[in-house]
């Protein structure tokens, strides 16, 4: 009898801790008479079942192909076990309490938001989670945000202190119910509860502030302030934000004067679908991405009539300063339960249907966490603060998509998204060390190497604060505790001045490391980290193209050409240089780099003849002080940046005069492309030794600039945008099909902007060149964590 039966042991590894996984296992083996068990530890997901052999390998193959949906299998290991003896075996399958073991290869869920079933609780006057705001299961909810150590059970997350009631604890010990070790099930007996503080008096400490109301009813005063049109702090799952009315212009006013933020564009929540289709246009890959459960800010195009502003709707008009004077609107859908409670009360009492959800943070900041942060920053300056006795264990900001090349592509990787999780076996995805990346100063994540996978953590801030630094240090803490390691090998940054680099020192000399601190050149892991994403080991043609980066050379590198490894690189091919006058203030004021660029072609005289509309306040006294300061080169370093050339070229066309906020410059001219209906051929020249010259760009902008009447120039200000951004894009190209067939690595900033990324993929395509470039990955400096672990990952 027993010819026909077998005993498997399955070791899947990937997504499969709190995610239903292990109900699932138990629903599908009972579904198929099979006997054994199914536990959680630090490695994954182990089951030990015996069944019919026609049976295990449909029950294998279900595995795979039905797992839950928040789930990823990154790896299936299958063995086969000797047979249990009669007195051994099971009668049954069941699910066996998590244990604890030394290594690890789970990965971690990002936090997901409400799910269908969950949403259709909280709405059901008959559930016990009728709008109770803290309502998940194992499809939905909390993850990242609350876990304190692996395996993902209870006890070491932040609900820890909270005890099921006898309801929760039924559904809890169920696995047919999708609630089944859901580690943060509550219910209004047993869970977290909001709290709503009366901010509007400045206090010393948060124990200061007044209660008015809890639960349901903070929810109601909530919604009554918001339609008051003041501005309030909300606790959400990774950290607080500050909302208003969207369609109340005074109120986005206060809002951008209390995060002196005074014109960059702001996020706004939308209540459903229908009320983002009244504001924003997209394709269907826009429309997916914003209804997808991690609920990213999705990057939009504003429709016409919103740009225009010639369309009244019944939900009224969004106010004109919430993301001024750009294409864009940055859109998500709600994504908590709260949320969800929270415009159901605005929808009763007549409110809006769109608010502003900004991170509660003064500029520069980190997000705040807790009640006793946000009281320091903002109490005597808002509203009130809607409060939830849930700790935070890992802050986490809101993910930012948008759609170029064919492609969703993430520029801000954090909640729903983070941490990203690579999963490999063997040495071609280990460095045999626990390997820590430092990665850059702004943007800044850390990346872990584990024997077989590697992550990197969520977007942590520009760390040019005490207060990111710290929060920087917390996440260095956390990851390397929540798997249990200890740092073997660190891998940071070469520029000697960044915070991330001298972290990467200090710890290197306390803990007395063996293996030696890897540098890795900045534009170089900016290659690298394309080349993770794509798992690309062989020769590429890498682009980086960005604002700055430590250069070999010790001049400010970004716009180079680098023939790259994961090993080594060769520079190939750079942008001209120029200088910074003054140093970090040409980054703030772009007509001080486009002075430079035309000292090097012309003489002062020259140039003050031009009449150019970026020097139309400038006094002869300030034109003969910057070119004292180019001449003599005083605190003006040589670049070779195509971020600080697009600034300038925005600068020519009059688009920016004092940089408000970073990548502006590059926004307005994508703009002004985006109106383009008749751009002209220009091209960059490249000589024998690689150097992209800019010099042939300007010979023929500066002449027509000077013709063109005032009737004209915003058509030629659109066609030379246009016509620069084409520039670069057939550069590539040029270039490109000089080393073909090597792929061609598109990282950097610069590669955040859709018009240039859309032309390069369409003129690759024609061109049948092959092309990478950030997807699940940034583009930007918050991908360069994983470009030094790759870094690091092949080194012999």
């Amino acid at each position: 009898m027993t010819d026909n039966i077998a005993r498997q042991y399955i070791h899947i590894t990937g997504i499969v801790q709190g995610v239903g996984f292990r109900p699932f296992v138990y629903q599908l083996a009972t579904q198929h008479a099979l006997v054994g068990s199914v536990i959680n530890d630090s490695e994954g997901v182990k089951i030990d079942v015996q069944g019919s052999l026609d049976t295990l390998p449909i029950f294998t193959s279900q595995l795979i192909d039905q797992a839950p949906p928040l789930s990823r299998i990154d790896d299936v290991a299958i063995r086969t076990l000797s047979l249990w003896s009669e007195l051994e075996k099971p009668n049954t399958f069941g699910i066996e309490q998590s244990q604890c073991r030394d290594s690890t290869t789970v990965s971690i869920s990002p936090d997901q938001g409400l799910c269908d079933a969950c949403k259709r609780d909280i709405s059901n006057p008959d559930s016990r989670y009728f709008q109770y705001p803290f309502t998940n299961c194992t499809h939905c909810g909390p993850r990242y945000s609350i876990i304190k150590a692996l395996p993902y059970d209870r006890a070491v997350t932040s609900m820890q202190d909270f005890s099921l009631c006898p309801d929760c604890a039924e559904a809890y010990q169920n696995p047919v119910d999708r609630r089944y070790h859901a580690q943060p099930i509550s219910c209004d007996c047993c869970g977290p509860w909001v709290t709503l503080y009366d901010a509007q008096q400045r206090v010393k400490s948060s124990a200061e502030l007044q209660l008015v109301a809890t639960k349901q009813t903070a929810i109601e005063q909530l919604a009554q302030k918001i339609k008051d049109g003041e501005i309030v702090a909300i606790k959400g799952i990774g950290g607080f934000h500050l909302a208003c009315d969207a369609t109340n212009a005074q109120a986005v006013a206060s809002l951008r004067k209390l995060k002196y933020r005074q014109s960059k564009p702001l996020a706004i929540m939308a209540a459903s679908d229908d009320i983002a289709q009244q504001f924003v246009e997209g394709c269907d890959a826009e429309w997916r991405a914003l209804a997808a459960q991690a609920r990213p800010i999705v990057l939009m195009n504003k429709r016409l009539d919103i740009v225009k502003e010639e369309v009244t709707r019944a939900d009224g008009v969004l106010a004109e300063n919430v993301a001024p004077n750009v294409p864009y609107l940055g859109i998500m859908l709600p994504y908590t339960p709260l949320h969800y409670l929270l415009f159901d009360g605005l929808q009763t009492i007549g409110a809006t249907s769109t608010l502003i959800m900004t991170s509660a943070n003064l500029s520069g900041m980190p997000i705040a966490t807790e009640l006793a942060q946000v009281c320091t920053q903002f109490s005597g300056k808002i509203s009130g603060v809607l409060d939830h006795n849930r700790p935070i264990v890992s802050a986490c900001d809101d993910s930012l998509v948008h759609y170029a090349g064919g492609k969703i592509r993430v520029l801000r990787m954090a909640r729903g998204y983070a941490p990203v999780s690579h999963f490999g076996t063997g040495s071609e995805q280990s460095t045999g060390n626990i390997t820590v990346a430092l990665g850059a100063e702004q943007k800044s994540t850390i990346g872990l190497a584990l024997p077989q996978q590697w992550l990197i953590s969520p977007y942590i801030g520009d760390l040019d604060d005490l207060d990111t630094e710290l929060r920087y240090q917390e996440t260095f803490n956390h990851l390397t505790t929540l798997y249990n390691v200890k740092p073997q090998q660190l891998v940071c940054d070469k520029h000697p001045n960044y915070h991330s680099s001298q972290f990467a020192e200090k710890y290197q000399a306390k803990a007395n490391l063996a293996a030696p601190l890897l540098k890795v050149q900045h534009h170089h892991a900016h290659v690298l980290a394309v080349m993770a994403e794509h798992n690309l080991i062989e020769q590429v043609l890498g682009f980086t193209f960005d604002g700055t980066g430590w250069g070999d050379d010790h001049t400010v590198w970004g716009g180079e050409v680098l023939l790259s490894t994961p090993q080594s690189y060769q520079r190939v091919g750079n942008l001209r240089q120029f200088r910074l006058i003054g140093g970090e203030k040409a980054i703030k004021e772009p007509a001080r780099l486009l002075f430079s660029l035309l000292l090097e072609c012309y003489s002062v005289d020259v140039i003050k003849a031009m009449q150019l509309s970026a020097f139309k306040e400038w006094s002869d006294f300030y034109f003969n002080n910057l070119y004292q300061l180019w001449l003599t080169g005083s605190q003006s370093p040589y670049t070779s940046s195509m971020g600080r050339l697009i600034d300038a070229w925005a600068s020519l066309l009059g688009l920016v005069d004092r940089v408000d906020y970073e990548g502006e410059c590059g926004l307005k001219l994508e703009q002004a492309a985006m109106k383009d209906r008749c751009h002209q051929p220009i091209s960059f020249a490249v000589d024998a030794n690689g150097v992209i010259d800019w010099q042939p760009l300007f010979e023929y902008a500066l002449p027509l600039l000077s013709l063109v009447a005032d009737d004209y120039r915003p058509a030629w200000r659109n066609c030379l945008a246009h016509s620069f951004i084409s520039a670069i894009a057939d550069l590539i190209i040029t270039i490109g099909q000089t080393y073909k067939p090597l792929p061609i690595v598109l990282g950097g900033g610069v590669f955040q902007n859709r018009v240039l990324v859309d032309e390069v993929f369409e003129k690759a395509s024609a061109h049948s060149l092959s092309l990478f470039c950030g997807e699940a990955l940034p583009t930007n400096d918050a991908s360069i964590s994983a470009g030094q672990l790759w870094f690091a990952i092949h080194q012999k």
